[in-house]
This record gives C-alpha cells, sequence and structure tokens, in this order.
C-alpha cells in the first residue's frame, strides 16, 4: 500500500510530466505587428510552428509603430507589449532611451550571418521590404528601367505617382540624376546634395500625383491615373496574387530596402517567453516561414536555402535582386528626418 505522502509525490510528479512541454502549454506573450497580411502571414508561417514547438501561446497584436504608446505603457508601469516590430529609426530611439532589452548574447553573436542594417544590439529583422519602381505591364510592355527613365515625361508620357514625403522620395530623386544606390547618401551629406535632389524633384513635380497610402498608389495605378509609381514591393506582389494583375516591379531601376526589427521590451511581464521565441526565431528556416507567405524578406542570409526560386524571386533581399540595391541609412535619417520634412512639405505646398 503506497503512503500518503508517496502517492501525493506521484501525483505531482505526474501532472508536471504532463505539462512539461510545458508548463509553457498555459504561457504566452505578447507580440506587436502591423496588422492585415503581415499579422496573418506571421502567424501562419512563424508564430504557430512556435507554439507547436514550445507550448507558448502567441497574442498578436498590432500598431503603426508608435513609440509614444510604448512609452506611456512603460512610464505607467503598465506594460502590455512584450515583442514589438518597429521600424529601424524606432529601434535606435528604443534602444538609446532603454525602452528595449539587449538581444540575448548568443543570437548577437551571430550577427555576421545577417544582410547589413538586419541585426542591432537592441533587435533582429521581423521583415525587409522595400520601395520599387512599379508599371502596369499590361498597359507599358517595355517598362522604364531607371530612375532617370522615370523622370523621362517624353519617352513615358503620364503622371506618375510618388510617396508625398523627403525620406525615400528624395532618394528616388538621387538616383534619377543617375546616382547610383550605394553611393545616395554620400551625395546627400554633401553640402549641394539636398539641393541637387529637389531640383530634380522641380523636374518632375508637375507630372507627380502624390500618395500617402499604398491602397490609393494601387488604386491610382489600377485606374490608369498614373502610368509608373513608387510603391512598397510586397503590396505589388499581394495585388498580383490576388487579384491577377500585371504591375512589374522594376528592380534593376535600383531600389533601397528598409528592415523592421524584433525588439524585445524592457521590463515587459513575459520577457522569458518572448527571448524563447527570439532564439526559435534566430534560426533560418524559422525566420523562412514568414517570406514563404509574404512578399518581404528578413534577416540571415541562409533563408534563402529554404525557399523556393518563386518565393526567392520576389523578395528585396534575394541575390539576385539584392544587386540593385542598397539600405536605407538610419543614421541619415535619424539626423535629418525632421528638417527635410518640413522642407519637403513647405516645397510640395509652392
Amino acid at each position: 500500500m503506497i503512503s500518503k505522502v508517496i502517492w501525493t509525490a506521484l501525483t505531482m510528479a505526474a501532472a508536471t510530466a504532463g505539462t512539461t512541454n510545458g508548463a509553457a502549454a498555459e504561457d504566452s506573450f505578447t507580440a506587436v505587428g502591423w496588422g492585415g497580411n503581415w499579422n496573418e502571414s506571421y502567424d501562419q508561417g512563424v508564430f504557430q510552428p512556435f507554439t507547436k514547438e514550445s507550448g507558448i501561446k502567441v497574442v498578436l497584436d498590432e500598431w503603426e509603430g508608435e513609440l509614444a504608446k510604448l512609452r506611456a505603457q512603460i512610464e505607467s508601469n503598465s506594460i502590455v507589449y512584450d515583442l514589438v516590430s518597429t521600424e529601424a529609426p524606432g529601434l535606435e530611439v528604443g534602444c538609446a532611451e532603454g525602452m528595449f532589452a539587449k538581444l540575448p548574447e548568443a543570437i548577437y553573436a551571430q550577427k555576421d550571418d545577417y544582410l547589413p542594417g538586419t541585426i542591432h544590439p537592441c533587435g533582429i529583422a521581423s521583415d525587409t521590404w522595400a520601395t520599387v519602381m512599379v508599371y502596369d505591364g499590361d498597359k507599358i510592355k517595355d517598362g522604364p528601367h531607371s530612375w532617370a527613365a522615370f523622370w523621362d515625361v517624353e519617352k513615358f508620357p503620364g503622371k506618375r505617382g510618388l510617396l508625398g514625403q523627403a525620406q525615400y522620395t528624395l532618394e528616388n530623386a538621387m538616383m534619377a540624376a543617375g546616382v547610383a544606390p550605394a553611393d545616395v547618401y554620400t551625395e546627400l551629406r554633401k553640402p549641394d546634395g539636398v539641393d541637387r535632389a529637389f531640383a530634380m524633384l522641380d523636374r518632375i513635380k508637375p507630372h507627380v500625383v502624390w500618395w500617402t497610402s499604398s491602397t490609393k498608389a494601387l488604386q491610382n495605378l489600377s485606374a490608369g491615373e498614373v502610368v509608373m509609381t513608387d510603391l512598397y514591393n510586397a503590396r505589388v506582389t499581394s495585388e498580383n496574387e490576388k487579384n491577377k494583375t500585371n504591375f512589374v516591379i522594376a528592380w534593376d531601376a535600383g531600389f533601397f530596402y528598409g528592415t523592421d526589427m524584433w525588439a524585445l521590451v524592457k521590463g515587459a511581464p513575459h520577457q522569458a517567453e518572448a527571448e524563447k521565441f527570439l532564439a526559435f526565431f534566430a534560426k533560418p528556416e524559422n525566420q523562412a516561414g514568414f517570406p514563404k507567405l509574404y512578399a518581404y524578406g528578413v534577416g540571415h542570409r541562409q533563408v534563402s536555402e529554404y525557399l523556393t526560386p518563386e518565393q526567392l524571386d520576389r523578395l528585396p533581399t534575394s541575390e539576385k535582386n539584392l544587386a540593385h540595391g542598397a539600405v536605407y541609412d538610419t543614421d541619415f535619417w535619424a539626423e535629418n528626418k525632421e528638417a527635410l520634412e518640413q522642407r519637403f512639405q513647405a516645397w510640395l505646398a509652392q
């Protein structure tokens, strides 16, 4: 006959064994992404496999990258976000302010395996996206293959779409002036560099339909209001896949890619669970779950080994496409964004 003490011990051991995979089955953390198809693709391609492996549930939320919202949570000691996807400049700010915890050392030690700009002491790329030139292949058979051609309204008559802000638009103007993507920020930092970009914008301004929403930019292209536009690459790919459009990305014209970063909120209530996710996500085969479903890249160079040629070709970070691209300079925009956006809006109103 088993004593009560031994029976209790055995019962507790059995209960523990049933939940070891574990105790994790009741654990969770909150991850904050960009909503819509982005969140859906992350959930299906990355978070669900993580939960299956670890037993840790991921509660998905969304935001627009508003650091003020996170700052308010921290200041009021009511943090509800554990892991957030933030733009690279936001990561710099949040890391400097102490809002974000440092990456686990084992992950950051792999930094040489990552593309430039996709790993940071406080974050790891959640996605890499590009601002690209796009035209409707059903309306233009031999479309533009340079930003100089985008500016050539005689060869390609009609309105153009451009994003109505300085950031991402000044880069296009410099490429239209014949500057290679890798040299754009060197030129912009010269005393006359920004003036040179605005001079190029002066030339194209009468022919531009400005956009602030990628949805509106797509509508303008679909309706023929513009013959070509700049746009985020995954929006173009998604539109082609869903609505059978023939929007062509001119990768060879030159482009810049930017990075959103997974950042761990310092003092988050479920920091340990979020760190387990980061360890899972640091493996390239797990990062690959996102670009399989959505046409944004990630950071690890070996992710390409887990993608089909078709999945790879649509990413800004594929070897073929990246030959025509360069990374957005976070430092340049951290230093100059406020002044240049004010100048751009004043120029736009003239």
